[in-house]
Formats: C-alpha cells, sequence, structure tokens
C-alpha cells in the first residue's frame, strides 16, 4: 500500500492592525483610512467638536483635505489703530479697562484678563455688517427637523478702523458700544420676528434687549435670563453669537491654559460655496494652527454657563475665534460652537463667518448656519436697530 502523504495547510489568522499615520499637508483623510488618523485627530482637534468630524467621515459626507498653514491679514486700519495705541491700555480694578481707542488693547498679551479684552475687541467682522443666516437644526439622528432664515445688522460706535467715521460715530463720547437687530424672514409661523440689543462700553451698565412677537403683537424688553434661552428652538442662546457675545462684567475671571496646534478649517479668501454644508458637516479644506485656550469663569450662578473655553487665533493679530466650549452650572459640557468656517473679502480684508455648527451635547441636538455676509460698501443704516425698521424688511 502506497504511502500518501498528506499536506496539512496551517492558516494562521493574523489580526488587522491599524497603522497610525501622521496628519500633514497633502493628506486627505476619508472614510476609508480615517481610522489610521484617530489618534492624532483625538489630539489635534477640541475634544467637543472631534464627535461630529469623526461622525461626517465614518459616514463619507465628508473627506479632509490637510493644507499648509497660511497667512492671513486683518484689515489694514485695524493694523494701524493696533500698532498705534498698543502699550496705552491698562487693566484697572473688576476687568475695567481703560485707554483703549481702536484695534488690539494689548497686541501681545501677558495676562488671562489681558487675552480676554483682545478677545472681547477682536477683528471677524466688519464693523458695519448685513449678513444673512440660513440656520438648518438636526434631531439627534442627523435628521433635519427644521429651518429658518434670518437677516442680522450690527454697527460699531466705537472702535472704528476702516469705515468712516474712524474711530467713534459723532457725539457718542464713549456711551454705545454697539447695535445688533435681527429680524426673521421665515417660516411662516416665525416670520417677523424681531431682536434689538443696545451694548453700552461701561461694563457695569447691561445690554438692553428689545424684541417684537409677532403672535402677540407686542414688543417686549428681554432680561438676563431670555438672552440664555435658545433661539426659536435651535441650539443656539443669544450670548453664543460669534462664539463669545456676553459682554465682559466685573464678576468674571479668567484663566490661560496656554497655547497649542489645533487642526482647524482654513480661512479662505473667497465666498465658499453653499455645497460645503453635508448634513451637520463641513467639507472644507483643514490647516494647523497655534490657538490661546482661554477660560472665561462667570462667577454667576444664574447665568446659563458656569464657565467657557475659547480656542483663540493667536499669530495674526486678530484674536478670532475657532470654537468654544460652554459647561453648565453643574460642570457638564452643554454646548459648543465649532467647527467654525471664516472668509475675508480679498480687497477690503473683512472677514466673517460663512458656516458654523452649535452642538447641544446633553439633548444631542445641533443646528448649522450658513452665512452670506456683505463685505463691500457697507454703512448700516440706522432704521435696523428699530423695530418698525425691522418689520419693514420682513416683507
Amino acid at each position: 500500500m502506497k504511502n500518501i502523504s498528506m499536506v496539512v495547510v496551517v492558516f494562521i489568522l493574523i489580526p488587522l492592525v491599524l497603522v497610525a499615520e501622521e496628519i500633514k499637508p497633502g493628506r486627505i483623510i476619508k472614510k476609508e483610512n480615517y481610522q489610521n488618523y484617530l489618534s492624532d485627530l483625538k489630539r489635534l482637534v477640541p475634544s467637543s467638536q472631534f464627535k461630529n468630524i469623526a461622525h461626517g467621515l465614518q459616514r463619507g459626507w465628508i473627506t479632509m483635505p490637510i493644507v499648509e498653514k497660511r497667512n492671513y491679514y486683518p484689515p489694514k486700519g485695524f493694523v494701524r489703530a493696533t500698532s498705534k495705541n498698543g502699550g496705552k491700555c491698562k487693566i484697572m480694578p473688576v476687568n475695567k479697562l481703560i485707554g483703549w481707542e481702536a484695534g488690539l488693547p494689548f497686541p501681545d498679551p501677558k495676562t488671562p484678563v489681558e487675552l480676554a479684552w483682545d478677545t472681547y475687541r477682536r477683528r471677524q467682522m466688519a464693523e458695519d455688517l448685513e449678513i444673512y443666516f440660513k440656520y438648518l437644526l438636526f434631531t439627534k439622528e442627523i435628521n433635519m427637523e427644521r429651518s429658518f432664515t434670518l437677516s442680522l445688522w450690527k454697527k460699531f460706535w466705537v472702535g472704528r478702523t476702516d469705515i468712516p467715521p474712524i474711530p467713534e460715530l459723532p457725539g457718542n463720547n464713549g456711551v454705545l458700544n454697539s447695535k445688533e437687530s435681527i429680524v426673521i424672514k421665515n417660516p411662516y409661523d416665525v416670520k417677523g420676528f424681531s431682536m434689538v440689543r443696545i451694548r453700552y462700553e461701561d461694563i457695569e451698565r447691561v445690554d438692553e434687549v428689545y424684541s417684537y412677537i409677532p403672535a402677540l403683537r407686542r414688543i417686549r424688553r428681554l432680561t438676563g435670563s431670555d438672552v440664555c434661552d435658545p433661539m426659536l428652538g435651535s441650539d443656539q442662546i443669544y450670548d453664543d453669537f460669534e462664539c463669545w457675545r456676553q459682554k465682559i462684567d466685573p464678576k468674571m475671571t479668567f484663566n490661560i491654559l496656554g497655547v497649542r496646534d489645533f487642526l482647524v478649517p482654513r480661512h479662505y479668501t473667497n465666498k465658499p460655496s453653499q455645497r460645503f454644508m453635508k448634513k451637520n458637516c463641513f467639507q472644507v479644506e483643514w490647516e494647523m494652527r497655534p490657538l490661546w485656550i482661554l477660560v472665561i469663569f462667570t462667577n454667576d450662578s444664574d447665568y446659563a454657563y458656569s464657565r467657557r473655553i475659547l480656542y483663540i487665533e493667536k499669530t495674526d493679530k486678530t484674536c478670532s475665534l475657532y470654537g468654544g466650549d460652554f459647561y453648565d452650572q453643574k460642570g457638564r459640557l452643554w454646548r459648543n460652537v465649532g467647527p467654525i468656517i471664516q472668509a475675508s473679502d480679498p480687497e477690503t480684508l473683512f472677514r466673517c463667518w460663512w458656516g458654523v455648527l452649535i452642538a447641544d451635547h446633553i439633548s444631542g441636538h445641533s443646528s448649522t448656519a450658513y452665512m452670506s455676509p456683505k463685505l463691500r460698501n457697507i454703512l448700516v443704516p440706522l432704521d435696523v436697530f428699530t423695530i418698525k425698521g425691522l418689520l419693514k424688511r420682513a416683507k
């Protein structure tokens, strides 16, 4: 009987090991390879934004092209004002700033309160601004449940550097800081809702906020708690406008957690296409930038947040914001603003936001806003800061 040779084939199962790859210019992170970059993404993206970005990559809604860091420039008048006034400002007790006229009060901040005032006086919009918003509201399952559109106007009375009159509107004498207004254009059930916010330079004088409610046909003055309510069912409160609209007050304290490189959406110099909105994510290019991390303690148990953490541009002398994390009075992460998509007009160098995500980490809801600002030939008329003027524009 012939010997039968038996060949035993042994299959050795080798577990698939993901090889971490470095995030650097030229890479494109996408659905097929995003897990290779997870360790870097967790380190380079604010933790509050990570879940949203990873979800968009996993679903294939977005890719993340990584580009070289670029230099961006603020408006020329703002640069001149910062250079002219640098070193003239001082911080007095209870967070009071003196000696400021325009530009950044502290070109090289040395203390947390100096950085806070730089961020408060930041240049992230023109001093006369007209902007159109479209809000999309998403459920926890990322299904769009509602949308609305609004127009916003803002005008600074002080600190003007590029649009005459400079540096202050005549007759103001340091009283008003700015006025801001919104009017809802649609849908029909909230069309005509209007709000006017008046801010004073004195940090101990609270904002005056008035709204017109079409269903009641009444004008009412909003209280401090009202401006902490979500705007028309979105995930944004009025003090979250531009990430940090809350006024510096005597109770606040501040802390700098340091400077660190973060992966952020690149700053565009032309209008991004509306196609960059993908569900509640953004299809944009990303770059590495060093950002200050500033903590603001409100020290006010009646306020919505116990503290804010802001991510602040360090290199271009604008103190623009790339995002913020907001914690409730129990210390829980409640909301975050970011990613933020910015662009500058190539002629005026006026900059503005073009897109932003606002996420509620307790409810799981999120809202995105697509914006279309006017960045040339701007001079906001004063009647938009009256309810009558706003209602004319709501028709």
